[in-house]
């Protein structure tokens, strides 16, 4: 888990309202109006411009902060930062702070009456957000606490969940409250000493070459695995290295990196070609690279390094399936763990040749049928699954304390955690075969059925899913018997890394369909490749 840092200035706050709707303002603004412990009411800011409180963000952060600094107790006259309000809340509520993201998911789910994601998700979750802000406004009553306590509980909630929401559309970045920074291989390329830019007349970048300090040997693969993608770059190599500088290319020029974009506009073939590293902005020799930079030409690159991205990503898939497999329960040591294993190595055996244009019929056909015997297992293991909630349900609470309790709760989790390990394994290896399937020409109908029946198959397991939710049920009823939140955190902390799991694993999984499905010139994303050159050619790639 990233550990939270603070910031400099203590904005952390106001970075998350300045950046909310009206909407998403209200609740927080409806908790400051109802509390006879906040002045926001009679702001002369509050007056002039309720409803719209986008322009008073800035006074609603300052009564939190103010709020904030009674109900911890402070006097020195700081706002306090992210790290110390969360930190504080969880030892008001009565459970150790871990200084991780993962006090916030405790702390929403603690006073959720299901499940609350801390991911992007298709369902409005606010409804239960609010219910959980007045839970913990409850809980944090006491007679020696401060009276600011029970409204900042309840604002807090609401800052938490809006702060995850606003991260992961974009809104805001991680940076500014984690201090992680955020690079991206076009800065990279950007920064770089020399390099090469090819884009259309418009500004749009098409293709970037640099020259880059290699000293990992981690990754690189050897021009037999990927000759395809090395024949079409070596032309285009030999045509950029006169606009690298001599120095450079001696310093540091056994290796590249190509990021090429996928996407493309009417006026391809119109390129403005320029070289960075030298004195001002140059004009590329029309007949060396622009000559190569035809829509044809980049076309097939782009196809080749799409290609070799594709076969990488089944491949790391394949190996990461095979790696799980050995971790998996006793109950695989049978049938379907031999199906599973059997089907893997099938993939990983016909994937280059398949990713590179040889189809033959009898490939697809194994495909297929490794394909209805991994729906098999997939079927069983949600079976059992179910099997296992039950079992789960059963568990009483007469006789034992909070602590035996609560470890009986987390062995039934473990059991739970384990099918559902199972299951994904099983739906990678079918995404696998569905990107083989899509290799081959034809069958949209039944590529389109195949690709849904997998994402549903990842639906039922998520939070809002036919099992998420009876898991989610059956977990929920049982905490209530728990009375100590110190444990209570404790236990939520196995659902909470459940869940994510799921949504981690099946946002990686989707992703890789979708990227199957697509043609190269629907691509919108950037794709990188380092190349290792031994004498002006090319001998080895890795993909960035």
């Amino acid at each position: 888990m990233t550990q939270l840092q603070d910031m400099d200035l203590c904005s952390d706050l106001y970075d998350v309202l300045e950046n909310c709707t009206n909407e998403e303002l209200d609740p927080i603004v409806d908790v400051l109006r109802q509390s006879q412990q906040s002045v926001l009411k009679i702001s002369r800011a509050f007056e002039n411009y309720f409803p719209d409180h986008m322009h008073y963000a800035g006074r609603i952060g300052d009564e939190i902060y103010r709020l904030g600094l009674q109900a911890l107790g402070r006097n020195d006259g700081k706002r306090p930062s992210y790290t110390e309000i969360i930190g504080g809340l969880c030892k008001q509520v009565g459970f150790p702070s871990t200084l991780t993201g993962e006090d916030e998911a405790t702390l929403l789910n603690l006073f959720s009456k299901q499940y609350l994601s801390l991911r992007p998700s298709a369902v409005d979750q606010q409804a239960l957000v609010n219910e959980a802000a007045t839970a913990a406004a409850a809980a944090v009553r006491g007679i020696l606490s401060s009276d600011a306590w029970p409204p900042f509980a309840a604002v807090m909630l609401q800052i938490i969940y809006l702060r995850r929401k606003m991260i992961a559309e974009g809104r805001i970045q991680a940076a500014s409250i984690t201090g992680t920074e955020i690079r991206s291989s076009s800065a990279s390329i950007d920064n770089a000493v020399n390099s090469v830019i090819i884009q259309t007349e418009n500004g749009d970048r098409v293709l970037s070459l640099a020259t880059i300090p290699d000293t990992d040997t981690i990754g690189w693969r050897d021009t037999d695995y990927s000759r395809n993608l090395l024949n079409v770059l070596t032309p285009i190599l030999k045509a950029a290295q006169p606009f690298i500088s001599t120095e450079q290319l001696l310093k540091n020029g056994n290796y590249y990196r190509a990021e090429m974009v996928l996407s493309y506009s009417e006026k391809l073939g119109h390129y403005v070609g320029t070289a960075k590293g030298h004195q001002g902005m140059v004009r590329l020799d029309p007949a060396s690279l622009v000559s190569l930079a035809t829509p044809a030409g980049l076309l097939t690159l782009a196809a080749a390094m799409a290609e070799q991205k594709k076969l990488e990503a089944i491949e790391k898939s394949l190996d990461e399936i095979k790696a799980s497999i050995k971790d998996v329960s006793k109950f695989q040591q049978n049938e379907r763990r031999s199906i599973i294993t059997a089907s893997i190595r099938y993939f990983q055996q016909v994937a280059p040749s398949v990713l590179t244009g040889e189809l033959p019929n009898e490939v697809l056909q194994v495909i297929e049928r490794h394909e209805v015997d991994l729906v098999r297992v997939q079927e069983h293991l949600i079976s059992d699954i179910r099997a296992q909630v039950v079992a789960f349900n059963a568990i009483k609470k007469e006789g034992w304390g909070s602590s035996k309790y609560a470890t009986a709760i987390k062995e039934a989790q473990t059991s739970i955690e384990r099918m559902c390990d199972e299951i994904l394994l099983c739906i990678r290896a079918r995404a696998c075969g569905y990107q083989l399937l899509c290799a081959f020409p034809g069958r949209d109908t039944g590529k389109k059925v195949r690709l849904q029946d997998i994402a549903n198959a990842l639906s039922t397991l998520s939070s809002m899913g036919e099992i998420g939710l009876l898991i989610d049920k059956a977990f929920r009823e049982k905490i209530q018997g728990i009375s100590s939140y110190e444990i209570k955190a404790s236990v939520l902390a196995y659902e909470n890394a459940l869940f994510d799991k799921v949504t981690i694993e099946s946002t990686g999984i989707i992703k890789g369909l979708n990227d199957a499905t697509k043609e190269i010139s629907e691509q919108t994303e950037a794709l990188s490749v380092d190349i290792k050159v031994q004498d002006g050619v090319p001998v080895a790639i890795r993909m960035a």
